[in-house]
Formats: C-alpha cells, structure tokens, sequence
C-alpha cells in the first residue's frame, strides 16, 4: 500500500490506517475478539498505523490495541490521544475536556499502561480547550517527549487559531480532522496552514461515517448506545435527503469507476483546493475482520479536481470554480443537500467521546 511521510516525522504512514473509535462500543456496541481481529485484518491487508484514544470506552479501545501490539509491535505505528477526561458517578458518565499538561501526563500514562508499551509513536491533544494555555499544554508533552515516553506529538479538531498558539509553543508534526465530501471546511484556513508549516495531516470520518458506503437509507435508524443518533447530521429532518445526494453521487460517472467505499477517498489522495495540501493518510473504521478484502494491493484514487459537492454552511464560496467544469464532465447538477447548522465543527452533539 501506498505510504507518505508524516509531517515532520520520520513515520512513513499507509494512506489507510485503521480507527479505533467503534472499538469503545458507542457505536452500537462492540465485542472484543471482533476488535482484535479487525486489527489483525488491518494489519494483514496492509495497513501499517492504528488510530486510538484514551476516551475510547474509557480505555477499553486502547487495551485491544494493546493485545493486537504486543503480538506484532514492529509492523504498526501507533497513534494515540489525550485530553478528554471522564468520571463515572451516580448519575452516569461524565465526561470534559482537558487540555492541561499535568492531566495529559497522567492520561498519557494510563495510556502507555493500556497500550502495554514504554513509548507511544504519536501522542495528540484530542482537543484545544479555552483557558488552558498552550505553553501550559505543550511544555509537559515536549518534557515526555525528552523522557522518551512520546516520540512526536500532534493535534486533533484544533481551529487556527489554536495550530498557530501550538506551533508557537512546540513543534507540531501532525493535525487529525473530520474530512470528507460533506465537510470540507478546513480547506478554507487549516490546510493551507499545515502546508505552510509541514505539519502532516490525518483525516478521519472519511466516509462520513458511515454515510457515504451506500449501506444506509431512509429507514436507517441507529440504537441509543450509537453516537449518530444523537448527531444533527443523521439524525435531524434532512437525513432522507442526504440519502439521496449521496445515491446521486455514487450513480455520477466519475464515480461509478470506484468500488462504493472508495468514491470518498479523492478528497484525501489529492486535496479539493490547490492550495492545500493532501492529507498524509486517513483512518477508516471496521468492526470486523471482512472488511480488509477492499484494502488489500489498494492505491488512494485520484482526480485532478473534485466533484461539486454540498458542504458544511459558510463554506460553499469554495466550491464556485470547481462547479462549472463538473458539470460539464458529470451531467447534471445534483440536487443540493440542505445541512444541520454548524453548532459542532464535528457534527456531533456535547458530551461524545471523540
């Protein structure tokens, strides 16, 4: 499989690595031996980096991981995140984020303790949090860095104003976000600000999961213990229609050349706007082990533009040139695709653990 160098670092990533979110069962559930045979598979079809958190079950992620690692630590790259705190008490689980140096060094060693390892290949803040400096946040990572326990530190769902305090504050080698057809935002501000500085960047949510791999339609509905169905994007009055942009996309020309998981990879094998830079790699997320016969001999597709798609509100100025000429090499228009407002850059609702 195809690999590039990430950021800074000297960690040369598949272009697919493996995510670990469902692994933490809030995604309707999980079950351990499916996890670690997923990892496996992963791992088999090539892929050669697996994406975690702390907040994953509350460590429940991270110690399946930790299983699949210790059977084959010198053919994966880990990757794994802190910076969201829970406690459980009579009246369930809460869960905040928190970004201070003194509580990643503490989550930072819960992790290694669930990973079974003495060093973690990349350590990210899960998110920036208002009132904690970034001089407080990254000189205890730089310390854990030194002490050998961390070898390059990134972030996750940082806005640009949060990249410019970190890099400010240490050297950053890498930048984790939603990325997808549908939420193309970071094109705008973000991206062009990694190219600039050479931080890599990882996309997750590729297939805005779920959303994009032709599996659900109107009638899709998703159990309570699922984040989606508390998620404006799955569950508000205009499901139904992005079911059927997305049935529209996947019958356009240009999209048809790919297998139905695949027609959202683009956006990650070249960047929709010149001006960005593509993304190192992008973790896709499977529960089981039947998935890896898609990954397998697998190059990231590529177009030379992408294809006019709707977009997360405020951003569809971005799309005005790129319209036109899609048009032309694709047919008709699509039908446009109303979207929930932009409440969470993410699209999910307070208090999920990603």
């Amino acid at each position: 499989m195809e690999t590039r160098r990430l950021g800074n670092s000297d960690l040369d990533l598949t272009v697919i690595g493996l995510g670990t979110w469902q692994f933490g069962g809030r995604w309707g559930g999980a079950d351990d031996a499916d996890s670690v045979a997923a990892c496996h598979a992963a791992l088999d079809a090539g892929v050669n980096w697996i994406d975690t958190a702390d907040i994953y079950g509350q460590g429940r992620a991270e110690r399946v991981v930790g299983r699949v690692v210790r059977e084959r630590r010198d053919e994966v790259i880990v990757a794994t995140k802190g910076g969201v705190a829970w406690e459980a008490g009579p009246g369930g689980l809460r869960i905040w984020r928190e970004a201070s140096g003194a509580y990643l060094r503490q989550a930072l060693e819960r992790s290694l303790t669930a990973l079974g390892m003495e060093s973690v290949d990349l350590y990210q803040v899960h998110w920036p949090v208002d009132g904690v400096a970034a001089d407080d946040t990254f000189a205890e990572l730089i310390r854990m860095r030194d002490e050998g326990k961390i070898r390059w530190i990134g972030v996750s769902n940082y806005h640009l104003a949060d990249l410019e305090a970190a890099a400010g504050a240490a050297p950053i080698t890498s930048f984790q976000v939603g990325y997808h057809v549908m939420r193309r935002q970071v094109e705008e501000a973000e991206l062009p600000w990694c190219r600039t500085h050479g931080v890599g960047v990882l996309a997750y949510g590729p297939l805005a999961h779920g959303l994009l791999t032709g599996r659900m339609d109107e009638s899709t509905a998703f159990p309570e213990n699922d984040w989606r169905a508390q998620s404006e994007l799955f569950a508000d009055e205009h499901f139904g229609e992005r079911i059927a942009w997305c049935g529209a996309w996947r019958r356009s020309p240009r999209s048809r050349a790919a297998p139905a998981g695949w027609r959202s990879w683009p956006w990650h094998g070249c960047s929709g706007a010149r001006r960005s830079p593509r993304p190192s790699s992008a973790h896709a997320m499977q529960r089981r082990p039947a998935a890896r016969r898609r990954w397998r001999g697998h190059r990231c597709p590529r177009m030379r533009r992408p294809l006019s798609t709707p977009c997360w509100p405020n951003t569809r100025r971005h799309h005005a040139s790129t319209a036109t000429a899609s048009r032309r090499r694709a047919g008709p228009p699509r039908p446009a695709l109303p979207l929930p407002g932009r409440r969470w850059r993410s699209g999910r609702p307070a208090g999920t653990d990603d």
